[in-house]
């Protein structure tokens, strides 16, 4: 039910996405990878809340392009089971939040491809840890569009790589 729920709320809020894409990074696919110089954040104007992970930010900008052709993606630590995502631009320096992580969102496992702007993730709604959510989002001039979601219980679903187990959720 929960599962059908999430669904359902998720076609109506995002039609761009269809369920069918929701894995695929091809379908998703950025036709160039940014190679020029790196630009570094404005942590003391623009991106300013951004700038007790300054370090973490830097760190994963200079490592290079991973996400969405010229995006890095910086995962952190928040608590148990707590994480925060931030995607920053190499090109311009601009940084922007993901819409999950935090306390809301346990367990959040990225799934993403440098020639690909699509982010598929699994996280899960409870403290037990017995429910996952699987959503997928296309990352678009700064926004994210969500695509569809699915819900999972106590099952095989829930562990190991991301985009075998959000396709086990949706054969069930």
């Amino acid at each position: 039910m929960k599962r059908l729920a999430i669904c359902a709320l998720l076609a109506l809020v995002s039609p761009t996405v269809r369920a069918s894409d929701n894995s695929d990074f091809a379908a998703h696919r950025v036709d160039e990878v940014y190679e020029g110089k790196l630009r570094l954040p404005d942590f003391k104007g623009r991106d300013k809340d951004f700038a007790p992970f300054k370090i973490r930010i830097t760190e994963a900008m200079k490592a290079g392009v991973t996400f969405a052709g010229e995006y890095s993606i910086t995962q952190f630590g928040c608590g148990t089971g707590c994480s925060n995502v931030v995607v920053a631009n190499n090109r311009t320096g601009q940084l922007y939040s993901f819409p999950r992580g935090g306390e809301s969102n346990q367990g959040l496992e990225l799934k993403f491809d440098r020639h690909s702007n699509l982010m598929v993730v699994r996280w899960y709604s409870d403290s037990l840890w017995e429910t996952c959510i699987f959503e997928s989002f296309v990352f678009n001039d700064g926004r994210w569009i969500a695509g569809d979601a699915l819900a999972s219980k106590k099952d095989k679903a829930c562990s190991g790589d991301v985009i075998v187990g959000i396709n086990k959720a949706r054969n069930y």
